[in-house]
């Protein structure tokens, strides 16, 4: 079943892409307390991890810090994933769709219901440590699900990507114009 899952990935290129979100998913345990309290992963683009903090102060130490970083990013997603990393200030968005509601998606609680769901999902691998890793990788995904219910995302009527905005399509169904694009 591993080397399915594996398999699977691979060909849909989404081993990348799913190590990209767990770099951002995984931001307050690589950096610990101190630094995930004045810091937020928000998203990677092109192999560089987006990253807004409290305050410009807080942007420069992190900078200086950013070879150790990158290290500690690489120990838990795999190496060659995030080759840099970009410091932002002003963390804290106060309007708009995209200002933050409620816990951060670490912070989310899953319920009985899912943790079996997953449990049930991981137990069908057989390799001890692909499967705890796969339990990690269900679970997160999980809870960003919740937090996107609860921030008040949608699902494109058309793919199902997730979208912030309340249309119908997304921008990729719509190729950024707002009508639908003809496939």
């Amino acid at each position: 079943m591993g080397q399915l899952l594996e398999g699977v990935l691979a060909n849909l290129d989404l081993r990348t892409r799913f190590r990209e979100h767990l770099a951002v998913m995984a931001w307050p345990q690589i950096v610990g307390r101190v630094v995930a309290g004045h810091s937020e992963a928000e998203v990677v683009r092109d192999g560089v991890l987006m990253v807004a903090t409290d305050t410009a102060a807080w942007a420069q130490e992190l900078q200086m810090r950013q070879r150790e970083l990158l290290a500690l990013v690489a120990r838990q997603v795999g190496a060659g994933v995030i080759r840099e990393i970009h410091f932002r200030s002003g963390r804290r968005r106060t309007s708009g769709p995209a200002a933050r509601r409620g816990p951060r998606v670490a912070e989310m609680k899953l319920s009985g219901r899912q943790q079996k769901q997953i449990a049930e999902a991981a137990a069908k691998i057989e390799d001890e440590g692909l499967r705890e890793r796969a339990e990690r990788a269900f679970a997160a995904l999980a809870r960003m699900t919740e937090w996107r219910r609860q921030a008040g995302w949608r699902r494109c009527l058309r793919c199902g990507r997730w979208q912030r905005v309340g249309r119908r399509w997304c921008s990729t169904c719509t190729g950024g114009g707002g009508k639908r694009r003809k496939r």
